[in-house]
């Protein structure tokens, strides 16, 4: 009966592999266009990318969505090399501010460092550890700093399903009970742990309670619900209609509304006509106007402008997509180029957008 058993989870894998490597084939058409598909020149930085000051493949950083900023580039660097005073700085300066939306970005920064996660060559960070162990500077922290709250917060996002990780956000909850991070990576890990519907609602509330227009909270949500997660089209829609409506112009909740369409229709033919339709650009312009009221420094931001590079590129708007890759470009890991890891389709879809704005 085991070896049957084996079989079919054999079988179930490799099914979904190969729908997986479908879906990226027929992104990689759709999403870049016929013309560009066929064309490998795409790839290929023009001159007036170069005068742009927009950078080749080989220097757009696959790790982030973003420049994670000098602090945060410290702590990264500092975990990596056996140190955890300036991780613990980091999240303790977010938490005095009161800064929720950088302390769970950078909580999940130093949860995939503290996890082992693999650098952009496949290989372990130096002072990380293995999936399932914790680094000696998590440890160490620990040790230093009994009942610290970001420490419990890293711990959590590093570990997977199980009494570690529930200990550990019971930790940094009771450490700090207005801080809506911890239910943030409770959500985080919601569809691993087989959370249910009800549960995850409740998660969220108390996140939201804690801070209405948290885009982690929002992002970490929205992922339940679709279908890849425990959801399904329709409820990741309606979550990220519900997200929009009535949010004030700079809060980026309308972010959430496209990466829905998105995820949707990720593995449909699409037709091009499909970019095009009232419904799709309503969302997309509230998305600028969005973008436009937002502060600067937002550190999701730069989330947002990925999406918009995308749509507005899908809809021959060159000149306000190029805006957008003025601001974005340098950094890859967003959605939708991260989706399968495929750093050309931001090349073509960049350098497309170069040869026809204005």
């Amino acid at each position: 009966m085991s070896r049957v058993i084996l079989v079919i989870l054999v079988g179930i894998c490799i099914y979904f592999w190969f729908r997986s490597r479908r879906g990226a084939d027929r992104m990689i058409k759709t999403m870049t266009g016929p013309e560009a598909a066929s064309s490998q020149d795409a790839v290929v930085p023009s001159e007036r990318s170069a005068e742009l000051g927009l950078l080749p493949a080989q220097k757009q950083d696959s790790r982030y969505a973003a420049a994670p900023g000098p602090e945060a580039a410290r702590a990264l660097a500092a975990a990596e090399a056996g140190e955890w005073e300036p991780a613990a700085e980091l999240l303790a300066t977010a938490a005095g501010s009161k800064d929720w939306e950088r302390r769970a970005l950078w909580t999940d920064l130093l949860g995939a460092a503290a996890a082992g996660s693999a650098a952009p060559d496949g290989t372990a960070p130096a002072g990380t550890a293995p999936l399932g162990t914790a680094p000696a500077w998590l440890a160490a922290w620990e040790k230093a700093r009994e009942g610290d709250a970001g420490a419990a917060l890293v711990r959590a996002a590093a570990e997977g399903p199980g009494a570690a990780r529930t200990a550990a956000l019971r930790r940094a909850k009771e450490a700090d009970p207005a801080d809506p991070t911890p239910y943030v990576v409770e959500m985080g890990g919601a569809v691993a742990a087989g959370v249910e519907h009800a549960e995850l609602s409740g998660i969220f509330r108390e996140a939201i309670t804690r801070a209405p227009y948290l885009y982690a909270a929002h992002a970490a949500a929205l992922r339940y619900w679709l279908p890849k997660g425990r959801g399904s089209a329709p409820l990741a829609e309606e979550f990220a209609a519900d997200a929009a409506a009535g949010a004030p112009l700079g809060s980026l909740m309308t972010a959430f509304p496209l990466i829905a369409w998105f995820e949707e229709h990720l593995e449909s033919t699409r037709d091009p006509e499909e970019y095009r339709t009232a419904e799709l650009t309503g969302r997309i312009d509230r998305a600028l106007m969005d973008a436009a009221a937002a502060p600067a420094d937002h550190p999701r931001l730069p989330e947002l402008r990925h999406l918009l590079a995308y749509f507005l590129y899908k809809q021959d708007r060159f000149d306000a997509a190029l805006e957008q890759f003025r601001h974005i470009d340098g950094y890859v890991n967003a959605l939708p180029w991260s989706y399968y890891t495929r750093q050309d389709l931001y090349m073509r879809a960049r350098e497309t957008t170069v040869r026809n704005a204005a």
